[in-house]
């Protein structure tokens, strides 16, 4: 985001140089296509900045709750007693830390804040089986470290499902 935030009033500069120069009607559209696109880009840039989204942590991890900040869909909270398992998976060239959830369809209609946030959400839960996922690239540590690190707050502060009725409620 911050390339896209800094390298936007470049190429703002460069389609605006497109619209200007004696060329056929193709050209200035493209120009006028660019100067909109990254003008939008570059304000979106800003909102983010002025935020204080290109700085905050992608985890963060309490004994009762984890913190998820994903630069998709805003941020959420998890109970460690929600969350029943940790999985990495590679999608392209991008590892994510996917959070599995016991009950990922009611986690995703509490988010009544927007319907978009939950539309983000559901595409999630297509795509790679939960809701709740996050870029690895996002975050200052290995792979293996981050899944054991986040597995053993589950272990240690969620809860142990119970063989015959399924996960106890704390």
């Amino acid at each position: 985001m911050l390339i896209t935030f800094v390298a936007a009033p470049v190429m703002i500069a460069a389609s605006f140089y497109v619209t200007t120069i004696s060329a056929g009607i193709v050209t200035k559209v493209i120009g006028y296509i660019g100067v909109a696109f990254f003008g939008l880009c570059f304000i979106i840039g800003l909102y983010n900045f002025l935020r204080g989204t290109f700085r905050r942590e992608a985890l963060m991890l309490t004994p009762s709750t984890l913190m998820v900040s994903p630069t998709s869909n805003g941020s959420f909270t998890l109970k460690w007693s929600d969350i029943s398992n940790i999985d990495t998976i590679q999608i392209g060239n991008e590892r994510m830390l996917v959070i599995q959830l016991y009950d990922p369809l009611r986690f995703i209609e509490r988010q009544g804040d927007s319907a978009i946030k939950r539309k983000l959400m559901q595409a999630d839960m297509a795509l790679v089986g939960s809701p709740c996922a996050v870029v690895l690239n996002n975050i200052d540590a290995g792979d293996d470290d981050i899944e054991q690190i986040i597995n053993k707050y589950v272990a240690d502060y969620g809860h142990n499902p119970s063989p015959k009725d399924g996960p106890t409620q704390d």
